[in-house]
């Protein structure tokens, strides 16, 4: 069966060369490329050879564990196209075992593992500095090169089910989402470590992160070891090994769901009563934050947007291995989280397109409509901005920092909140249209886009600022009396922001209401 795999791939990959002309030309130029990346990075890594152990170190670590991760995200967003994948072969009747002991060495088969080969081999080369490097070097490459074997299987499998045709085309954006909030933090480390320099103490400390993630622990293995610290190298393999099995077994189980499973059921969802709108009532305010919940809970675009605080916290990561001390990493992540969640309503009007009719022919008053919107975010956002600052200041160590994330978070919400019922009002532009995407922006945003984006972030950032002052002076000095005058500052000039931004937003839609219907055309 093996065998037959082998001879399987081989034909996939020599149909891809037969293919059109232009197909032809661009698997022939990618693959030359990557092996020619390939070949640079192992000509690179065997000049290191006579290099201090440190500086070896400090590149094959994070090169190597930047190599694997991509093996887990390109086969993510690619996976739906995967000719290996185990379902592709449940007419067959193939065993279990074999099936997926096949397909993992036919995956061996490639320009993709074959590169990471060639790098493992030049690692390899960099450490031949006494028999037991030279195993330990050996033994780290052949687990990087299974790792990244197993995470091309697996990956692809599961990126396959999400973005695959029986599902909903959201997922694969919600991925490519993820992906783009892990490369923020990966992007702001590269352009703040020095790369030309791998003695200095900015690459050690990446290495020492990289090493110890399930990506960079195998290439670490013999690194650790030639730097004088074996126990942390005995560690990072039993991580290493870790890893793999708990690949192996993925793989394993998504070989046996797939051979046990049809996954092409339809599903179907029952609804009773009128969901929200029963709970929430009938007068004006309750049936519009009763339809924005709706909203925020089923529509994609919306989801889109409130997933993206869930990764706020990746700003941390730069941060740490910048040199900023962890403690005070842990002060930022809630306010940034606060700014986007005020931030995020600031052009829900267009979000509704044309059925923001209903609002305009309904005849409720406007500011029944700008607060009925914020409702949702503020159910949300005030039990987790308190569940937030408890988090943030028990990791802080002091909880002074309490009250203060308290009253910046409150006031940096409250305050968007205020601005975001003005700004949708009088400066709506073209956003996602139902059903669309949610990557999916029309072109016709244009200036006014950036311009209301801008003044939301100006805005609330002049709100938050005196709030933010008296936060450093509790910190700083004590806090007596800064803790109590930022939670008064902050709540207080953002309850300010909100009262006043609802009446005076209610009063533009009132006055713009057929400028909105006419806005929303426009989508």
């Amino acid at each position: 069966m093996v065998a037959q795999l082998l001879r399987l791939r081989a034909d996939l990959l020599a149909g891809d060369v037969r293919g059109t002309a232009r197909r032809s030309v661009a698997v022939v130029l990618g693959s030359l490329v990557g092996l020619l990346a390939a070949v640079f990075v192992a000509t690179q890594t065997v000049a290191l050879r006579s290099a201090d152990p440190d500086v070896v170190r400090a590149v094959v670590v994070p090169v190597g564990a930047l190599v694997a991760f991509g093996f887990t995200v390109v086969p993510l967003v690619v996976g739906r196209s995967d000719q290996l994948d185990p379902r592709r072969f449940t007419v067959f009747g193939i065993e279990r075992r074999r099936l997926a002991v096949g397909l993992v060495v036919a995956g061996l088969v490639g320009v993709p593992v074959l590169g990471v080969a060639i790098i493992a081999v030049a690692q390899v080369v960099a450490w031949s500095r006494g028999p037991g490097l030279v195993v330990l070097a050996v033994l780290g490459g052949v687990i990087a090169v299974a790792t990244c074997a197993l995470l091309v299987r697996v990956c692809c499998t599961v990126g396959s089910r999400l973005i695959g045709p029986d599902r909903s085309r959201d997922a694969g954006w919600l991925v490519a989402l993820v992906i783009l909030a892990l490369s923020v933090p990966a992007v702001s480390l590269l352009l703040r470590v020095d790369w030309i320099d791998p003695e200095g103490a900015e690459m050690q400390r990446v290495a020492d992160v990289a090493g110890w993630t399930p990506w960079g622990a195998a290439w670490a293995v013999p690194a650790e070891v030639a730097s004088g610290d074996p126990g942390a190298g005995v560690l990072k393999l039993l991580v290493a090994l870790v890893v793999v099995a708990l690949l192996a077994w993925a793989w394993w189980a998504l070989v046996g769901r797939a051979l046990e499973t049809v996954d092409d059921r339809a599903r179907t969802r029952r609804y009773q009563g009128l969901g929200w709108f029963d709970r929430f009532g009938s007068a004006p305010v309750s049936a519009v934050a009763a339809r924005a919940l709706t909203y925020w809970l089923r529509d994609p675009r919306y989801r889109t947007s409130y997933l993206i605080i869930l990764f706020v916290p990746l700003v941390v990561l730069p941060l740490g291995v910048a040199g900023v001390p962890w403690q005070w990493t842990a002060l930022v992540p809630l306010p940034l989280m606060a700014l986007i969640a005020g931030f995020l309503p600031h052009n829900d009007v267009s979000y509704d397109n044309t059925a923001v009719w209903l609002h305009v022919a309904s005849g409720a008053p406007g500011w029944s409509d700008r607060l009925g919107r914020v409702v949702p975010v503020l159910v949300v956002g005030i039990p987790a901005i308190v569940a937030g600052a408890a988090l943030s200041a028990r990791l802080f160590g002091d909880w002074t920092a309490f009250p203060v994330l308290i009253g910046v978070s409150a006031g940096a919400l409250l305050s968007g909140l205020g601005l975001s019922s003005v700004v949708s009002v009088l400066l709506p532009y073209p956003t996602v249209r139902p059903g669309d995407h949610p990557f999916q922006q029309p072109q016709a945003a244009g200036v006014t886009a950036t311009f209301a984006q801008t003044v939301m972030v100006i805005g609330i950032v002049l709100c938050t600022v005196p709030a933010v002052w008296l936060g450093v002076l509790a910190l700083a000095r004590g806090p007596e009396p800064w803790s109590v005058l930022t939670i008064v500052v902050g709540v207080g000039i953002g309850l300010v922001v909100l009262v006043v931004g609802v009446f005076a937003g209610g009063r533009l839609f009132d006055r713009r209401g057929p400028d909105l219907l006419a806005a929303a055309q426009r989508n």
